[in-house]
């Protein structure tokens, strides 16, 4: 120690020279150079101090560098870094790419800077965020092509010069040092063996293991150094040997080690692993391993350890450890606490050593990982296997079998919280390797019976009981758990191994698949005691059977893809009927689910149905489930299939001939209501399994496309969500690689576009024409419906499209368009049989029987069973016609398979069934009497009557007395058998029964076990065949009997009559089945000649008198809808003009004349008066648009680069003439001189409804009781509501005044002036109290509660000036609001289409007219007479008065102008207007001048001087002359601007000053004539938009308008248009007096130092509307710059940073490092930025953020991929390009203030964004 102290005198750097130059001289290992390094480093690296001493490791850093600094010594071994791939590692969060036209992994993955480094223009790539961590694939030629290598990692790199050995000296020598002192460090014998010894521990370690890391990442050359350390098995072994003493930490390490659990092996695998033994380690890696495994993978020892694998030798240690610790690995995933992140690290390790072919290969081979994964997931399910009770319920009547199934318990923590994924992980990574699958996993039959044994694990989990009686009181969660781990543990490594079976000859592998399964099958029947006559429990149901699947799959595989016959299966009949059971019946369960079964098990069943069917389940789960249903049913008997689909479905009893069904039938398992919706779902059942082609038929791009036609005509869909709900393979990419291609055909791209209610569309694929007409398959889609109603919403979409083309013109309901099937694979032939067996006969007779006799049969029912009949037509028997079999003469209900003689569809066609025997029990105690006769050509009756009669009494099933009459007699019209024009089975009814007698209704519950029961057999007469029924529904669904005609009757030739079509209503499809049936049968074509014509007859006479008959019922419906709607308007009318709204009062009747407005509320029409005042909703809010407005016409650039550029705009300028007033001028004066308002200024807007105020009141009272549900919306108590007609927001009512502004001009022009003076002399300051004055001061009080603090007062102690500077500056800002809007043709167009505006100027303005007069402390006659130059009193121009003013020349004349209107009363006329703006144009005009000639040069105002003097000049050049001497006297033309060389000077001629001053009267001019415009009701002509001639022309437009234009013009305004003084007209005598005296004024004011006021002379006229910033094209330029930029006010990187998109600010994004008394950046941006408004472009996001006032809400994108979509959080990370659409509309919002109208999801943000 002390010879260290001693050593370490030398200073860091001496002593770093010191050992450096020892360690090269010295000799081997004991040299002197090498033992003063160990002493040192024993003194540093002492493991009885603290490890994590910053000062210890400074001394090592420069130790190790050996006399230089450490940052130089980095750079120098980095720059030997010779190696060829990167390895970067990065943990979670970290912002990675993804190419995968360059990656040969799914999995390959590239740090940002390869990424950006390569050239990776055109390839299909995306940014993501990672969640797991992960190491940079860059220079691996395993996992991807050279071709995406960077510039830094290509293979030639390995050829570089190669570190010299003087260099690492030093470090190679410490680093053995370091190694063992961290693992001394880790196995602390202080901390005790306990789960939290972690939190203690790793800690510490924090600066010991960065120091490792920069090591690390110095490169190659030093990685080497590392990996030689940790590697080095003697070193280990003297570690160990010098850690064993009774100090040393050897035995904490053994009872470390020793506490581990291990896995048990399997019998069949023992001495295969190696497993039995103790686990031993042999080097320092081993040991690292196994403490990053003990501390639970701490994420910088991860980072540590993945960061070394670019070393080759190291990379084959780490394998084998990696196997090593796997067993124990699996034991900590399933006790550990923090499951996800341990979860995320092991993910992070291991798919860094499987993704690479290579290593996993050496992984399976050589260490049997394979193996080790089966095990160590089996042992996992093990622990959370249940006992037999809840599988072996699937079958009725359960026997125990020799072996008592086991299934995994869905609601443990290991399947909830998903511990097993980072085994199955790495078995799917695995998997994905050709060789390993194929040459070693399929190959051993131990191996895959292993795994087949793990599947069977899974089969039949989750088990579904239904409950009968009562709901379920919990309902569990577990459910998606199930559908997770059969997804992940067995449906995704199942396609990863199908992937590698796809040619012939792999195809004894698949056998041996199929065999093996079907083994495990065998035995799980055998466990749950399943046979061939066991029928399973209804009420029982599981959406799990993976062991299924895996068959379906494989004998896919085996048939289609390797060319497999069904015979080499080795598949029996018993097996396949076995193998039925439990598919069939969870289809069934499937569909009770949706026909409400099921209902009473909560909302959890429904959402297991829903996932079944999910496009990430469903080629898993219904897909698989389908196939082999179709494999099967080809394979048996069909009739036997059929009927057990019947009976699986219980819709037998629907099926019945029985008469009166609801009230003799037995207990039926269905409900009324629930029998026709199994019913339909039967029947669609069937038709899928006939139609759909996904496995049996179609090859791949057809199944792309039907399942892209499939999402498509559910609703239009963005290309992301197709990608999304595209179905999909889990665990393989790039399935669809013609995805694209088959988009383009079938689809069309609409742009997105905006629609007007504030939806922001993407831009959506929809289905093209050809796509509707001929490819959409509604049976496909009812398969990939989630909900019904999309289902429902594709056949209204194919409506709307078939009729708004004009391919179906008629009135009735569009069928569905069934398609054709294509071929089927001829292995799955058989499965046509379904259609040409007695019992598909049977049942479409049936089916067609009941939809003509049954007028509630539902149409859903009608064309499956028509399409049934369809594709029997179509389809042919693959076995032929069968020879016909004798059939017993009586057809018994329900024995479909015994109704015809034959399985020939035609000769079944025109089988005539003459009647049905029909059997079935009642009760003895109910005397039935029904006598049956034959047919009689004299019956009437329509029906089957029965006459019931009871025993003893009249009585209900449930005991109640259902008549007071013990022996009425009961009569039942059953409408099943009321078939038009067929011969019928007649009742007679008893004696004393009325023929009118209705029946009621009775309830059959079923008969009693405790009642005795008799059998009944009942004949029912048919007499039909198929044909007969079909030509009858026909005629049914026609409205006319006997429509139908032999084709070959049309025209007498034998002729097709209808297209191809699949465009058509019931009648259509029908008339097609019949011509179908004649066109291939002659016989049929006879029989049905033969019928038509007898029904031609007795059609004609009854049509007459249908048709009467539904006229008069059409008319009775009218008349009480119409009496309805009457009544309900008589009790809306009497509620809104009830007691509350009171008649017109004797006022409002006087008020005639007066303008009419409609209140919105109570609908009455009224004029505006004092008592009754009438407003105009309105929406006030803060603004600071036009404090953005620049001098420049082009937008300001998003900065990319430092440092953030100054903005010069309006708000700025406004800041620096207020200071310069402040400073030299009074308080009661420089507030008079300008208007505020450009920053934190007040807009009005309103959306023109009208209602009066106490309605008003009223309406706001009501939102206050209902609020809570609008909480979100609106704040009540602060006045908002909704409009009621718009429902646009509103927050303010403005009154409207009711008399006009207009009053009458009788005053002379000549007294004009005085006129002006005695009006502003006569204003009341206190106005008369009135409701509608009232109303004005509630509204000034809500402008005063708008306006933030800071932007309502400008100077303390002055209330009066500051409330009048802050009225008129709201005046001001409103219409240069409308100035701005004006000036901008395009933005005001585009603002029409969004929201519908009315100015609300003039209301306002008489609010703020009130109030400016109330705060006047004396009348602006002073101010008047400054201007006008008239003195009221005596008749003089002496402006002595004014001379401590602020000079009028520093005013400004539009302040001045708001000032003198506002003062006036509320009647003034138009020429007092006029008046007025004559006055101030005088005063602009020369201001205008004094400015020009303040930038003239010394000789330019010589010469403008004696121009003035000239005979001839112009009224200009006078005026310049007078000014320009006017002037001279003071210093204000001193030095105002720099000399410019002679050759740069530019000469003001008198056009260019005419125009330079026309330029600063111009925004005068603008504002005065748009002040006019509002308060005389005047309609302002368009402004011409030449480019040269703009401004004269619109000058020209404006002085005419506002009556300044002279009639009698010089000659020289004749020839050049209207110049700037041809509209001067003075009102006093001597008119150069006056200006001399506003001169005399500004030169006192200026005084000797003019350089404080110069500012004011020096304006820049011109102000262009305000423009956000420009966006860059790309968004990844703003990605890359700003998510790595320092926030100005914390100078720390945000983790959320946002961008103000109208500064270019960036802030810190809702995080507390910049708030600011308790407020967010944010939101405190917004309001210094915008007053209030916001809009922040969220970088990691790159959505846009509104912030308004109180609220926020979520904008959208300006930033759209290549398919018009926004890529919100980034998370498909695909390249994004600015849609200058959007970014129109954006700024078009902004500007006129329509977020709050556009945006509906608001929030209120509470300040914390």
């Amino acid at each position: 120690m002390a010879a260290a102290q001693q050593l370490m005198k030398k200073g860091k750097r001496h002593l770093a020279i010191y050992i450096k130059s020892q360690c090269l001289t010295g000799t081997g290992t004991g040299g002197v150079g090498h033992e003063h390094l160990k002493c040192i480093l024993d003194h540093l690296l002492d493991p009885h101090m603290v490890v994590d001493s910053q000062d210890r490791f400074d001394w090592c850093r420069t130790i190790m560098a050996g006399g230089i600094s450490f940052e130089e010594f980095a750079a120098t071994v980095r720059s030997y870094d010779n190696a060829t791939m990167c390895g970067f590692v990065w943990t979670s969060d970290y912002v990675a790419y993804r190419c995968r036209t360059c990656g040969l992994s799914p999995c390959m993955s590239l740090c940002s800077d390869c990424f950006l480094a390569a050239d990776h223009s055109g390839h299909d790539f995306n940014m993501f965020r990672s969640q797991a961590g992960g190491a940079c694939d860059c220079g691996d030629a395993s996992v991807m092509k050279p071709l995406g290598f960077c510039s830094r990692h290509q293979p030639e790199r390995a050829t570089q010069q190669t570190a010299p050995h003087e260099l690492l000296v030093v470090a190679d020598l410490m680093m053995s040092c370091l190694i063992c002192r961290l693992l001394q460090h880790l196995r602390d014998p202080s901390a005790h063996v306990d789960d939290e010894s972690y939190t203690v521990i790793l800690p510490e370690t924090d600066h010991f293991l960065d120091f490792l890391q920069q090591l690390s990442d110095m490169g190659a050359a030093m990685r080497t150094v590392i990996t030689k350390t940790v590697c080095d098995s003697e070193l280990y072994r003297r570690f160990c040997d010098e850690s064993s003493g009774p100090t040393g930490t050897q035995a904490n390490y053994k009872e470390r080690l020793q506490s581990l659990k291990r896995v048990p092996v399997p019998e069949a695998f023992r001495g295969v692993l190696g497993l039995d033994g103790p686990l031993i380690h042999t080097c320092l890696l081993d040991e690292l391993f196994f403490w990053m495994l003990k501390y639970e993978f701490p994420q910088k020892i991860v980072t540590l350890l993945l960061s070394l694998l670019p070393d080759e030798t190291y990379k084959a240690s780490f394998i084998e450890t990696f196997v090593k610790h796997y067993p124990y690995v699996s034991i900590a995933l399933v006790n550990t606490k923090d499951k996800p992140r341990m979860s995320n690290s092991v993910v992070h390790i291991s798919v860094q050593l499987l993704s690479p072919v290579q290593l996993a290969t050496q992984m399976v081979t050589k260490h049997n990982l394979l193996h080790v994964m089966f095990i160590c997931l089996m042992h996992m399910m093990d622990s959370i296997l249940m006992g037999s009770d809840s599988i072996t319920s699937l079958v009725e009547n359960f026997f125990p079998g020799d072996a008592n199934p086991q299934v995994v318990d869905c609601s443990t923590p290991i399947m909830r919280d998903h511990s097993y994924w980072p085994i199955v992980s790495d078995v799917i990574n695995v998997f994905s390797h050709r060789f390993i699958v194929v040459d070693y996993f399929l190959s051993n039959r131990d191996l895959l019976s292993y795994w087949a044994k793990i599947i069977a694990c899974f089969q039949g989990m989750n088990l579904n009981i239904r409950e009968l009686v009562q709901h379920v009181e919990y309902e569990p969660e577990s459910y998606y758990a199930a559908f997770s781990a059969e997804l992940e543990i067995c449906a995704s490594p199942m396609w990863a191994l199908l992937q590698h079976l796809e040619d012939e000859s792999s195809k004894d592998f698949t056998k041996n698949v199929i065999e093996i399964f079907s083994q495990q099958l065998h035995r799980w029947f055998i466990s749950t005691n399943t046979g061939v006559f066991i029928k399973p429990q209804p009420s029982h149901l599981s959406f799990h059977y993976p062991l299924h699947r895996y068959l379906s799959v494989f004998i896919h595989s085996a048939i289609v893809k390797q060319g497999m016959s069904f015979r080499e299966l080795n598949l029996s009949q018993e097996f396949l009927q076995l193998l039925m059971i439990h598919p069939l019946q969870l289809l069934v369960g499937f569909h009770e689910i949706y026909a409400g079964l099921w209902v009473r098990n909560g909302l959890q069943i429904r959402g297991q149905a829903m996932t079944y069917l999910q496009c990430h389940f469903c080629n898993s789960t219904i897909d698989a489930d389908f196939y082999l249903l179709q494999v099967i049913s080809s394979q048996l008997d069909a009739d036997h299939f059929i009927q057990t689909v019947l009976e699986r479905f219980h819709v037998l009893d629907c099926l019945t001939f029985q008469s009166n069904s609801e009230l003799f039938r037995g207990r039926s398992f269905l409900a009324r209501d629930q029998e026709m919706p199994m019913l339909e779902a039967m029947l669609s059942f069937l038709c899928m399994l006939l139609s759909i082609r996904t496995y049996s038929g179609e090859m791949t791009q057809d199944v792309t496309r039907q399942e892209m036609v499939a999402l498509l005509c559910m609703s239009d869909r963005t290309h992301s969500q197709l990608i999304d709900s595209f179905p999909e393979k889990c665990g393989l990419s790039g399935q669809a690689k013609d995805f694209e291609q088959v988009l383009k055909t079938v689809s069309d791209y609409r742009e997105p576009v905006y629609e007007h209610g504030g939806t922001l569309q993407q831009g959506k694929y929809v289905p093209t024409a050809d796509t509707w007409v001929n490819l959409y398959d509604p049976l496909h889609v009812l398969l990939r419906s989630l909900h019904r109603r999309d289902f429902q919403a594709s056949i209204d979409r194919y409506t709307e499209h078939v009729k708004q083309h004009k391919l179906f013109k008629g009135s009735s309901n569009v069928w569905p368009p069934f398609r054709i099937p294509g071929p089927l694979h001829p292995a799955f032939i058989g499965l046509t049989k379904l259609l040409h067996c007695r019992t598909m006969h049977g049942l479409i007779f049936v089916l067609l029987y009941k939809a003509v006799s049954d007028p509630n049969i539902p149409d859903a029912i009608i064309f499956y069973t028509v399409y049934l009949l369809e594709l029997a037509l179509t389809l042919p028997n693959p076995d032929g016609n069968k020879r016909e079999i004798y059939i017993s003469t009586k057809h018994k209900d329900k024995e479909f398979c015994n109704w015809f003689s034959s399985s020939n569809i035609f000769l079944n066609l025109m089988t005539v069934i003459p009647q049905m025997t029909v059997s079935y029990y009642r009760r003895k105690e109910l005397d039935m009497r029904v006598d049956v006769l034959g047919p009689s050509s004299s019956s009437s009756a329509s029906g089957v009557f029965w006459t019931v009669v009871p025993a003893s009494q009249n009585q209900s099933s449930d005991g109640s007395n259902a008549s007071p009459d013990p022996m009425a007699l009961q009569i039942f019209d059953n409408p099943l058998f009321a078939i038009s024009g067929a011969s019928q089975m007649d009742v007679v009814p008893a004696a004393g029964a009325e023929e009118n007698q209705v029946a009621p209704k009775y309830r059959h519950q079923g008969i009693s076990a405790n009642l005795d029961q008799e059998q009944v057999v009942e004949q029912v007469v048919v007499d039909q065949s198929i044909l007969s029924l079909l030509l009858k529904l026909h005629s049914k669904l026609l409205g006319k009997s006997g429509a139908y005609l032999p084709f070959q009757n049309i025209g007498g030739n034998d002729v097709w009559p209808l297209a191809d079509s699949r465009v058509g209503d019931g009648e259509y499809f029908i008339r097609k089945i019949l011509d179908t049936i004649c066109l291939k049968n002659e016989d049929c074509r006879c029989y049905i000649s033969a019928m038509t014509s007898s029904q031609s007859e007795t059609g004609k006479a009854s049509s007459e008198s249908n048709a009467e008959e539904n006229r008069r019922k059409a008319k009775e419906k009218q008349d009480r809808v119409m009496k309805n709607f009457l009544s309900k308007q008589r009790v809306v009318m009497e509620t809104m003009f009830g007691s509350d709204i009171d008649s017109p009062s004797a006022e409002e009747a006087d008020a005639v004349k007066q303008s009419v407005f409609h209140c919105c509320i109570c609908g009455q029409p009224t004029a505006s008066l004092d008592s009754r005042p009438v407003g105009l909703t309105a929406l006030i809010q803060s603004s600071s648009v036009l404090g953005h407005r620049r001098h420049c016409s082009d937008p300001l650039l998003l900065h990319l680069s430092d440092p953030l550029p100054h903005i010069n705009n309006s708000a700025n300028e406004f800041r620096k003439r207020l200071v310069a007033l402040k400073n030299d001028f009074e308080e009661g004066s420089w507030m008079m001189a300008l208007n505020s308002g450009w920053q934190g200024g007040v807009h009005v807007q309103t959306c023109g409804h009208y209602l009066h105020l106490d309605c008003h009141r009223s309406y706001i009272s009501s939102l206050k009781n209902v609020n809570q549900q609008q909480s979100q919306i609106l704040q009540v108590q602060l006045g908002e509501f909704l409009c009621p007609v718009c429902r646009q927001l509103s927050n303010t009512v403005l009154p409207i005044p009711p008399t006009s502004t207009v009053g009458a001009s009788t005053v002379p022009e000549q007294l004009l002036v005085q006129h002006v003076a005695e009006l502003l002399m006569a204003v009341r300051n206190q106005p008369v109290e009135s409701p509608l004055t009232n109303a004005m001061r509630s509204v000034m009080q809500d402008l005063t509660n708008a306006t933030y603090p800071q932007y309502r007062l400008f100077a303390l102690g002055s209330s009066i000036p500051n409330l009048l500077m802050f009225i008129g500056s709201l005046l001001r800002a409103n219409l240069e609001m409308e100035l701005v809007l004006r000036s901008n043709n395009q933005t005001m167009a585009a603002a029409a289409n969004l929201v519908q505006k009315k100015s609300c100027i003039f209301p306002l303005f008489h609010v703020l007219s009130m109030h400016y007069k109330i705060g006047m402390a004396y009348p602006s006659t002073d101010l008047w007479s400054h201007i006008t130059g008239v003195n009221m009193e005596q008749q003089s121009t002496s402006l002595s008065l004014y001379l401590k003013e602020v000079p009028l020349m520093l005013k400004d004349a539009c302040t001045m102008l708001i000032q003198l209107v506002l003062s006036l009363p509320p009647e003034f006329s138009k020429s007092v207007y006029s008046c007025i703006v004559q006055a101030l144009y005088n005063v602009q005009l020369v201001q205008a001048v004094i400015i020009v000639s303040c930038k003239f040069s010394a000789d330019e105002h010589e010469a403008w001087r004696l121009k003035g003097h000239r005979a001839g000049c112009s009224q200009m050049e006078a005026l310049m002359t007078f000014v320009i001497e006017s002037l001279s006297r003071c210093a204000i033309y001193a030095d105002l601007e720099p000399p410019v060389p002679a050759i740069c000077q530019s000469v003001w001629s008198p056009l260019s000053v005419e125009e330079t001053v026309l330029d600063h009267l111009l925004p005068f001019l603008r504002l005065s004539a748009q002040l006019r415009q509002h308060l005389f009701e005047e309609e302002l002509p368009p402004v011409s938009s030449a480019p040269v001639q703009g401004n004269r022309a619109e000058f020209e437009l404006l002085v005419t308008f506002l009556g300044l234009a002279q009639k009698g013009s010089s000659a020289e305004s004749k020839d050049s248009g209207l110049i700037c003084t041809s509209c001067l007209r003075w009102f006093t005598d001597n008119h150069e007096l006056l200006v001399q005296g506003w001169c005399q004024h500004l030169v006192q004011a200026l005084g000797q130092q003019p350089s404080s006021l110069r500012l004011l002379l020096t304006v820049n006229p011109t102000w262009y509307p305000p423009q956000l910033l420009q966006l860059p094209k790309s968004y990844d330029q703003i990605f890359q710059f700003y998510r790595k930029k320092q926030c100005i006010q914390c100078r720390s990187q945000p983790k959320s940073p946002a961008l103000c998109l109208v500064c270019g600010q960036l802030i810190c994004y809702k995080e507390e490092c910049c708030q600011k008394n308790s407020i967010m950046e944010s939101v405190q941006h917004s309001i210094d930025c915008g007053g209030g408004a916001g809009i922040f472009l969220i970088v990691n996001s790159s959505i846009i953020i509104i912030i308004r006032g109180p609220r926020a809400a979520i904008w959208g994108s300006v930033y759209l991929d290549k398919h018009g979509e926004e890529d919100r959080d980034l998370k498909r990370g695909k390249p994004l390009h600015l849609n200058e659409d959007r970014f129109r509309l954006l700024h078009q919002l902004w500007i006129t203030h329509s977020f709050d109208h556009i945006c509906k999801q608001w929030i209120l943000h509470n300040n914390q964004l």
